[in-house]
């Protein structure tokens, strides 16, 4: 019962992992490095 426990628990945290990495909300990593690279080539296009 003990070992169900830790693997329920690891799946749950590697879920939570996995959608605040690559997941569509708005705080995940890959949205807000989308979103810092659009402002820096914004802020290119705008120096030349």
């Amino acid at each position: 019962m003990k070992n169900l426990i830790i693997i329920m628990g690891t799946i749950v945290l590697g879920v939570f992992i996995f959608n605040m990495m690559v997941g569509d909300g708005e705080n995940s990593l890959k949205n807000i490095s989308r979103d810092v690279m659009m402002k820096t080539v914004e802020n290119y296009r705008w120096e030349m």
